[in-house]
């Protein structure tokens, strides 16, 4: 097998380079995550998006739109359809496969794990067969790819066309996550079941999603990944530095906003935002509560909780703890601002974009190196060990104690966040795609 490196350019990119045409770059992404949607709008706005090829996508102009406003719930269902849009995208590149959705919501309802991997594996599978078609009908100068959509059908297709590739590495390292699994089945065997809240833990099927992502980890000529943590464990594994590009997300600082407030004497508001789940380090954040509260201090949980709860529901009742549930996107910023200090202990991430929301509201943060923040530790924030309930807890008195540590690390996290704009990465996803052509 042919090194990313050796793999011959295809004809149309060298006859663009020569008469200084612009790549026409093809984004694929199977969900509406923003990196994915942000990425499109940066190209669209530097004119070298040639497509996006996604799961169900809304036409805020469209006809479906229209009938929906006319009905007598249908602006709630506009409201939910709009994070399916982006302004930034131009309708017409758009290609739409709601077959993604459809799949989704079966998989959601079946209760045999076998039927469940049988429709996951055919969803993944049908929509990286229907991406490399779309680059058979479309020959676009680069594919700009997000984890587990073309690992085998598409780049493959990029290959045989001579169509360099980059990835989007939106997931933490593989063998850290097994390593994690393996540790927490033992370590904490009472928590296990909740590592994904509701969501069943299928490891057979997780070894499946795990080979796809070593094959594409492989083939794919430049791999863009949101921090220096992913970056360092992909070195580890054997990827050569010079294909890795440490590309961070961003928030918008226009909609997280601090808000001045005076808070009580003695008082802190501390909030986590993210599933509650024993990946996002929900036990430990708890169990640290349990050591570090004191009286007139808050923690909110913002997330949608399991259903079952287990030892989860003692932990749940102690002084303090306030159960947001989960909230619309919408909410998000008046949430925020309305904190103190962002917690977020996690053990398992790519980069999560609530951590630079967080910051842009101007929230001192406590985080892991796994969580994937740009927040540094002393400057916008303390970064904590994963799974350590003594350091959680430390960090949780030090911040809630100090006022004035924490106004100090407040202004800082907001000057951190508006070096973090979608500006920027739109920026950064154009400059790896010039590069990587030899622009």
């Amino acid at each position: 097998m042919l090194a990313p490196t050796q793999r011959p350019l295809g004809s149309r990119l060298a006859i663009n380079q020569g008469d200084g045409e612009r790549p026409r770059v093809c984004v694929a992404c199977s969900d509406a995550r923003p990196p994915a949607y942000e990425a499109a709008a940066g190209l669209a706005a530097a004119g070298l998006l040639d497509s996006l090829v996604t799961a169900y996508y809304h036409d805020s102009e469209g006809r479906l739109d229209t009938l929906l406003r006319h009905l007598p719930r249908g602006a709630a269902w506009v409201r939910r359809l709009a994070r399916r849009n982006h302004p930034g995208i131009p309708a017409t590149a758009v290609a739409a496969r709601a077959s993604v959705d459809l799949c989704l919501a079966v998989e959601n309802r079946l209760r045999s794990g076998r039927l469940r991997r049988f429709v996951a594996r055919t969803r993944t599978r049908r929509f990286d067969r229907a991406v490399a078609g779309h680059l058979n009908r479309t020959r676009p100068d680069v594919v700009f790819l997000f984890s587990d959509v073309g690992s085998v059908a598409t780049l493959d297709r990029c290959r045989g066309l001579g169509i360099p590739s980059i990835l989007s590495v939106v997931h933490g390292d593989i063998d850290e996550e097994r390593a994690l699994i393996d540790r927490l089945r033992v370590e904490s065997p009472a928590f296990f079941p909740l590592y994904l809240g509701d969501g069943q833990l299928d490891e057979r099927e997780l070894d499946w999603l795990h080979d796809r992502r070593r094959r594409e980890a492989h083939l794919a000529d430049r791999l863009l990944v949101p921090s220096d943590h992913i970056a360092r464990r992909l070195r580890e594994r054997g990827i050569a530095a010079e294909r890795i590009r440490v590309v961070p997300y961003a928030a918008d600082p226009e909609r997280f906003r601090p808000r001045p407030r005076q808070p009580e004497s003695g008082s802190c508001v501390f909030v986590f935002a993210g599933g509650i789940t024993q990946r996002k380090g929900i036990s430990y954040l708890l169990e640290a509560w349990s050591v570090a509260r004191r009286e007139g201090w808050r923690l909110r949980l913002v997330g949608e909780l399991p259903r079952r709860l287990g030892p989860l529901a003692g932990w749940l009742k102690q002084p303090g703890v306030e159960l947001v549930g989960r909230v619309g996107h919408a909410q998000m910023p008046d949430l925020l601002a309305d904190a103190d200090v962002f917690v977020f202990p996690s053990l398992f991430e790519g980069s999560a974009v609530v951590t630079y929301e967080a910051l842009a509201c101007g929230l001192p943060l406590i985080v892991t190196s796994e969580a994937g923040s740009v927040a540094r530790d002393g400057v916008e924030g303390l970064v904590v060990p994963a799974a350590n309930v003594e350091a959680l807890a430390v960090a949780l008195r030090r911040l809630g104690d100090d006022p004035a540590l924490r106004q100090k690390l407040a202004r800082a996290a907001r000057r951190r966040a508006e070096s973090f704009t979608w500006s920027r990465y739109h920026s950064e996803v154009v400059a790896s795609i010039m590069s990587l052509v030899g622009r």
